[in-house]
Parts: structure tokens; sequence; C-alpha cells
């Protein structure tokens, strides 16, 4: 799911669905953002911080295993430096953002 024109119209779409239907663009949040941006954090406990966040959520239990999200999330625990953690965020946030669920960095 990559940054693209066409997933940007996708999700404006989405969002107008819902604001139509009368809901808030947004189903969800995410907060991250007292850890997101932590300089007092070392990379390992800001990634393990948010990895912890995403599996506690309703939004990451309702996939199966073997889904993206899951193995997204998994890749992203891996991560062993900012360079390895930015294409699984990438992928998770695309998802979130498909999901409706607003991650919240700053």
């Amino acid at each position: 799911m990559p940054d693209t024109a066409e997933h940007r119209a996708d999700m404006y779409a989405l969002a107008q669905e819902r604001r139509k239907a009368g809901k808030s663009s947004w189903d969800r949040t995410l907060r991250l953002a007292d850890v997101f941006h932590n300089d007092a954090l070392t990379f390992t406990q800001r990634r393990d911080a948010i990895v912890r966040r995403i599996r506690a959520t309703p939004w990451f239990k309702s996939y199966d295993e073997c889904d993206d999200l899951p193995m997204f999330v998994e890749e992203l625990a891996d991560a062993a430096d900012s360079a390895a953690f930015d294409s699984p965020w990438d992928c998770i946030y695309d998802i979130a953002d498909a999901d409706r669920v607003w991650i919240e960095t700053r």
C-alpha cells in the first residue's frame, strides 16, 4: 500500500463516506505521541513501546496472525534501527489509514 495519489484519493473517499454517514472520518485513535518522538527513550525502548501499544488494540486483535498487519508489526518488533523500522512502519500506517485508525505521533 504505497503512498500514491491513488491511495490518498481512496483514503479521502473513505473519509468522505464516513462523514456523509454522520461519522467521524476516523474510527479509532492510537495514541503514540508520548513515545514516538521521546528522545529520553532509546530506539529499542521506543520501538518496544510502540509495538506493545499496537498489539494491545482491538484493531490489531481483529486480524488473523497471518494477515499483513500482524506480519508488519512482527517485522517492526525485530527492527534493529530506525532504517529497518521505517518500511514496516509505513505499511502499518497505510493499513491503519485504510481501517480508519488515526495514529497520533505528535
